[in-house]
C-alpha cells in the first residue's frame, strides 16, 4: 500500500500570481497571432514575405528555445530568467516603430522572438513545478490566460473596426511592455535539488531524446498544433475577403476559446477518466474535421460553430502534452522536457507558416485542407507511440 503524495506549503498565492503571468502573456498572443499579419498586409508586405515573416521567427524558436529551456532548468530560478527574458523581449518590440519595409521588420521579429519564445513554457514549466509540489490545478490556472485571449482578440477586432492597423502595433508593444512588468509578481520558487537525477547532467537529457515514446507524442503534438498555421497566418485575411467585419473577426477568434476555457475548468476531472494520449489523439481528430470543413463555410454562423473545435484542436492537444511530461518527466527536467517539446513544435509549425503564404496564393482557402492532412499525420504518430515500448521519459 503506497502512502498518500505529502504537498509543500505553496507561495502566498501562487495560483492567482502564475495565472496574472498567463493573463499578461495572452494579452500579448491574443494580439499578435490574428493581428499581426493584418499590420504586416498594411505595411504592404506579400502574402509570401507575410509567411516569411512568421516563419522566421519560428526558426529562432528551433535555434535557441530549446537551449535556453535546458540552462533553465540550472538556474537557481526559472522565474528570474523569464523576468530577464521578457525585459529583453519588451525592448526588442519597441524597434518596431522605425520599422516600416520588409528587412527591418524581419529583422525586429527575430530580435524578439529570441527572447520572448521561452516565456510561454517557462511559464508552463514553473506552473508544473507548483502542479508537482503544491497541488496546483494546472487547468484552472492556465483557463485565465484563455480567457484574456478571448478579450484581447475582442479588443484586436475593435482596433481593426478602426480603421488604423498602426493602432494594432502600439497595443502590441504596450502588452509585451505590460508582460515584463508583471513578470516580477511570478513566484520565486527555486529549483528543487534531487539526490537521484541531476537536471545539468547531460545523460538525463539524452533520455529524453533517446526515448521513442516520448519523442513520437511531442512529434504528435507539434503537427497538431502546427496545423493551425495556415489560420495563424492568413485566417483573419481569409474573413477580410468574405466582407466580415472587425468586430466579427475578434469574436470568430474569441468563440473557439470559450470552448477551450470549458475544457481547462474541468480538465482534472476529464483525466481522472482519459489518459493524456487519448485527449491529445481527440484533439487532433477534432482538428482534422475542423480543417477539412473550413474552405467549405461562407457564412457566419456556421463559422462561429465551427471555432468550438477551437477546444479540441489547440485545447485538448495543448492540455493533453502538459499533463503527459507532468507524468513522464521528473521536475528537474520539466523545462528540459518543454524545450524539446517546443522545438518539436517550432519545426513543424515553421513548416507550415513558411509554406502558408505560397499555400495562401495558390490554393486559397482550400489550403486548409492541407492542414486536414497534417492532423492525420499527428494521429498516425500517436499510434506508433502506442506501439513502442513504455519506459520513464528521464529516468534517473
Amino acid at each position: 500500500m503506497t502512502s498518500p503524495q505529502v504537498f509543500e506549503t505553496p507561495p502566498p498565492w501562487f495560483g492567482a500570481r502564475m495565472a496574472l503571468g498567463f493573463c499578461a502573456n495572452f494579452i500579448f498572443v491574443g494580439l499578435y497571432l490574428p493581428y499581426f499579419p493584418v499590420w504586416l498586409k498594411a505595411q504592404s508586405l506579400s502574402p509570401v514575405e507575410i509567411s516569411a515573416v512568421l516563419s522566421m521567427s519560428l526558426v529562432i524558436r528551433v535555434l535557441a528555445s530549446g537551449q535556453v529551456m535546458a540552462y533553465a532548468d540550472r538556474f537557481r530560478d526559472r522565474s528570474v530568467l523569464l523576468s530577464r527574458l521578457y525585459v529583453a523581449s519588451a525592448l526588442s518590440v519597441l524597434l518596431y516603430l522605425v520599422t516600416g519595409s520588409f528587412w527591418p521588420i524581419l529583422l525586429v521579429t527575430l530580435l524578439y522572438n529570441f527572447f520572448f519564445n521561452p516565456v510561454l513554457p517557462l511559464l508552463d514549466a514553473i506552473t508544473l513545478a507548483g502542479v508537482r509540489r503544491f497541488d496546483a490545478d494546472y487547468g484552472r490556472i492556465r483557463i485565465w490566460g484563455s480567457l484574456i485571449f478571448v478579450l484581447a482578440n475582442l479588443g484586436g477586432g475593435w482596433l481593426l473596426a478602426s480603421g488604423e492597423p498602426q493602432f494594432l502595433l502600439y497595443a502590441l508593444i504596450s502588452a509585451m511592455v505590460l508582460g515584463a512588468a508583471v513578470s516580477f509578481v511570478i513566484p520565486r520558487i527555486g529549483r528543487r535539488q534531487s539526490a537521484s537525477s541531476d537536471a545539468s547532467d547531460p545523460a538525463t537529457r539524452r533520455k529524453l531524446l533517446a526515448n521513442r515514446q516520448f519523442l513520437l507524442v511531442l512529434a504528435a503534438t507539434g503537427l497538431g498544433q502546427a496545423s493551425h498555421s495556415f489560420l495563424y497566418g492568413f485566417g483573419s485575411i481569409h474573413w477580410q475577403t468574405l466582407g466580415f467585419s472587425g468586430g466579427l473577426i475578434g469574436l470568430l477568434w474569441a468563440i473557439g476559446v470559450f470552448a477551450e476555457i470549458v475544457l481547462f475548468q474541468y480538465s482534472k476531472a476529464v483525466f481522472r477518466r482519459v489518459s493524456p494520449v487519448a485527449v491529445i489523439a481527440i484533439g487532433c481528430i477534432g482538428g482534422a474535421v475542423r480543417w477539412a470543413l473550413f474552405p467549405y463555410i461562407g457564412i457566419e454562423s456556421a463559422f462561429l460553430l465551427l471555432q468550438i473545435l477551437h477546444g479540441l484542436s489547440f485545447g485538448a492537444v495543448h492540455i493533453g502534452l502538459m499533463h503527459y511530461i507532468m507524468e513522464a518527466v521528473p521536475e528537474e527536467n520539466l523545462g528540459a522536457a518543454q524545450g524539446v517539446g517546443f522545438v518539436l513544435g517550432g519545426v513543424a509549425m515553421g513548416i507550415g507558416v513558411f509554406f502558408s503564404g505560397p499555400l495562401y496564393a495558390a490554393a486559397g482557402a482550400e489550403g486548409f485542407l492541407v492542414m486536414a492532412v497534417v492532423c492525420i499525420a499527428a494521429l498516425a504518430l500517436l499510434a506508433l507511440a502506442r506501439l513502442s515500448p513504455k519506459a520513464p521519459a528521464a529516468a534517473a
